[in-house]
């Protein structure tokens, strides 16, 4: 009986250990959320959210067709070379392998005239496929690398 009390203690002690454990753990739903920080960093153009939010060894293969490393993505989203109207994102798949996190699938975009895609594309809606790749460190997730192909000019 002394056996079980001192188990039954133990694991009362134990449990809200690892339940605070638990909410710095990578999961679906964190990965959610950094998903739409990234979202919302690049279209409010918020370049100090962004400096912290990627790694700095992040790099992008961008719809522009090239690869673009931090430095370079954070000047271009401060000169408002990456500059929308909109962006519609939907998640298609994600998975998380350890403190990797993967988000795929497809967005609709409406670059400003006066961005590069703007200028590429025209100022006209644009289908994309996109990746991002996140990894889990010191309790959050923070951007690694992104992928964003343009598929074509919406409909």
């Amino acid at each position: 009986m002394r056996r079980l009390l001192c188990c039954l203690a133990l694991a009362v002690c134990v449990s809200p250990i690892t339940a605070l454990a638990g909410e710095n753990q990578p999961d679906d739903p964190s990965l959610r959320a950094a998903d739409a920080e990234e979202l919302r960093i690049i279209q409010t153009r918020d370049t100090k959210a962004m400096q912290e939010f990627m790694l700095p060894n992040y790099m992008v293969n961008s719809p522009a067709n090239r690869i673009t490393r931090k430095d370079q993505l954070i000047q271009m989203l401060s000169a408002g070379q990456i500059a929308n109207e909109g962006i519609e994102r939907t998640i298609e798949a994600l998975a998380i392998t350890g403190n990797v996190g993967i988000v795929m699938g497809r967005e609709v975009i409406k670059p400003k005239a006066t961005s590069e895609l703007g200028q590429l594309y025209g100022a006209k809606a644009l289908e994309r496929r996109f990746t991002n790749v996140f990894l889990f460190v010191d309790g959050k997730w923070r951007l690694l690398a992104r992928q964003s192909t343009v598929t074509r000019a919406a409909p």
